[in-house]
């Protein structure tokens, strides 16, 4: 009797507690099951070829020309990286555009490169760049995660010497009016600083700029609630979604400008989004590993008017166009190739790389060959900077 009392009070406290941990588990946040099945919002800033979506000149190209500098541009080149790893590890993604040169209907500023905006295109893609429509969109999908893709410039104008990274939610600092962008965005901006390549000014995972839209931009929000009836700077950010707008640098940061010119640099970026999101819903890590750097004269420093640097710092030396760069596996054996383009910034890098050892070698004619051993670790960066001399004939 006494055995069958035991074996009975087992099964009753056997019930309960998986019965508890059913509740634990079903009242566990989003950060412990994963990316799959998970429905993500990108929205990469901006949109067209206008005055509006923040064109610069570069040291090859004069403003408004295509082939120069759109925020536009470089936000989707990140979002569309975002997207990719975020589809691989299961979840739904969202887009707000997918291709470049959409603007608003009547916008004043369209250029002859310019589309009108649609809810969709012939591959049935929603490109949508008003600001309000889109808060719309998002409210009535309720995705798990919104992210808008951005980089920043300073009010002094072009050229100075300010680059830092910065998570806006919309609420005042402390309070989130969508609970869970505060978290949301701590989890993230660790991995999104995560960038040696560039030049912080300030800020760091110590010292966060994760602030709430009211407090960072000041006073009261302009206009009307929208047609949800929510007020904010932000007026992507008008929605109940969790979410927030991440300036993933300063683009009026001249040397920045540079490297944001490089398409693959933009990518990096987006990879480093994807962990922080992969963090937050406790995914699994990237089996494979990347390769990122920037190749740099160890002699000569630029001197261009439109490439004001800061000083000190690495981005004083002179980038190397066209350089090469040699992947070589554990073997010695040449498995990939990077050139470097002629933006003036130097970047290489190399994607979906298994782990292990490897060896970089750069050439560049006029310059000393140089070669590196490097390790890959899966979900991971590896970042090198090297600097080669010139041969003195």
């Amino acid at each position: 009797m006494g055995v069958r009392l035991k074996f009975s009070n087992f099964a009753y406290m056997k019930k309960t507690i998986l019965a508890i941990v059913a509740v634990m588990l079903a009242l566990a946040p989003a950060a412990a099951r994963g990316l799959k099945g998970k429905v993500i919002y990108v929205n990469p800033g901006h949109g067209g070829w206008t005055i509006n979506d923040r064109p610069h000149a570069t040291m090859n190209y004069e403003e408004m020309d295509t082939m120069s500098f759109f925020e536009s541009k470089t936000c989707l080149w990140k979002g569309l990286e975002l997207r990719d790893r975020l589809e691989a590890a299961g979840a739904r993604v969202i887009m707000s555009r997918t291709t470049n040169g959409w603007v608003a209907v009547g916008d004043k500023n369209a250029t002859a490169n310019d589309r009108v905006e649609t809810y969709a295109d012939e591959n049935g893609q929603q490109q949508l760049i008003t600001l309000e429509k889109i808060a719309c969109q998002v409210d009535s999908i309720n995705p798990d995660y919104f992210i808008a893709l951005h980089s920043n410039a300073t009010g002094g104008g072009d050229g100075k010497t300010v680059n830092y990274l910065l998570y806006m939610y919309r609420g005042e600092t402390g309070n989130d009016y969508a609970h869970g962008s505060i978290d949301r965005a701590r989890v993230a901006f660790p991995y999104a600083w995560d960038n040696p390549l560039t030049v912080w000014t300030s800020s760091s995972p110590d010292d966060m700029y994760v602030a709430g839209d009211l407090t960072w931009m000041g006073g009261t929000p302009p206009g009307k609630p929208n047609v949800l009836g929510y007020t904010g700077w932000l007026a992507v950010l008008k929605h109940r979604v969790p979410s927030f707008l991440v300036e993933g640098s300063f683009h009026s940061y001249q040397p920045e400008r540079q490297r944001l010119m490089n398409r693959d640099y933009c990518r990096m970026e987006g990879v480093r989004h994807f962990r922080g999101i992969n963090a937050w819903f406790g995914g699994k890590p990237e089996k494979h590993g990347y390769i990122a750097g920037t190749i740099k004269s160890a002699d000569e420093r630029v001197d261009n008017p439109r490439f004001t640097y800061k000083e000190g710092t690495d981005d004083q030396w002179l980038p190397l166009n066209g350089a090469m760069v040699y992947l070589l596996n554990d073997r010695n054996v040449r498995i990939r190739h990077y050139r470097v383009d002629n933006e003036w910034n130097g970047f290489f890098g190399f994607f979906y790389l298994k782990p292990g050892k490897y060896t970089l070698v750069y050439e560049v004619p006029g310059y000393e060959s140089v070669s590196e051993q490097v390790v890959v670790k899966k979900d991971h960066t590896t970042y090198c900077k090297p600097r080669l001399h010139r041969i003195n004939h």
